[in-house]
């Protein structure tokens, strides 16, 4: 198969898990689909570098970090991104831990997810949909919640840590937890 066809259904395949890493490194949607379209160029320029034996979701995140790193700093100036590479490394093992789950699509996956947003409290729940889908900083959902911004931090670290169990409880033969 040439390289172009393989390119666009390895694309395809790891587009909608490349946007969630980077929103999970703290881009809004507007940054993400920035970052997402230069990570696809460099991609799709060093394709022949690829190791075809090797996961492609792997490499595609490796070259998203550099990517993102690049453009933190380039508009640090204006944002608030994860900009270290230990943590920025650290997402990149989750998400390979993710993938590694039972389930033949990212899409099952993100139905077992939704499922476990759905059994949350709903301050968690309402921090977890205003963080990651208004795309507001914790800040911002202080102010609209009204409520001290150590308490929001607070929801969402505790919101994302039952996600997780949910998460591993579904899947049980396969650890999301790792060494930090």
């Amino acid at each position: 198969m040439e390289s172009k066809a393989v390119f666009e259904i390895l694309a395809r395949e790891h587009s909608r898990m490349l946007l969630a890493f980077l929103r999970s490194a703290g881009c809004d949607t507007t940054t993400a689909d920035d970052v997402w379209q230069e990570t696809m160029l460099v991609a799709w320029r060093r394709l022949d570098e690829f190791d075809r034996s090797r996961p492609f979701g792997p490499w595609l995140r490796g070259i998203a970090i550099r990517v993102l790193l690049n453009w933190n700093r380039r508009n640090s100036s204006s944002l608030q991104l994860i900009g270290d590479v230990e943590t920025l490394d650290y997402l990149c093992e989750r998400f390979d831990r993710i993938q590694s789950l039972a389930g033949d699509t990212l899409q099952e996956k993100l139905e077992v997810l939704r499922d476990c947003l759905n059994d949350l409290p709903p301050t968690y729940r309402e921090c977890i949909a205003l963080r990651f889908e208004n795309d507001l900083a914790p800040s911002g959902i202080s102010e609209k919640l009204c409520v001290a911004l150590e308490t929001v931090k607070k929801r969402l670290l505790r919101a994302k840590q039952r996600l997780l169990q949910c998460m591993e409880t579904k899947y049980p033969n396969k650890s999301l937890q790792g060494q930090r």
